[in-house]
């Protein structure tokens, strides 16, 4: 029961320095409720917002790190 927005921050995120050598990847910031203030001079995040990320990492984390290669990467 959650409405994921989707956006396009082409410089926004580590992931472009991973692109730039080829491997693909996304950004992602578990940062429900909030407004987008990227880089504002009001930037802020909620206490329990920032938590509630602390604990989706420590689920996705593992799982991606679980994921078996692809038949080409093998």
């Amino acid at each position: 029961n959650m409405t994921l927005d989707k956006e396009i921050f082409p410089a926004a995120t580590d992931s472009r320095f991973i692109r730039a050598v080829g491997i693909p990847a996304i950004g992602f910031s578990p940062m429900n409720r909030t407004p987008i203030l990227l880089h504002d001079h009001n930037e802020y995040l909620n206490e329990r917002v920032f938590l509630n990320g602390v604990n989706v990492y420590e689920r996705l984390i593992p799982a991606l790190t679980s994921v078996p290669a692809s038949p080409d990467e093998a």
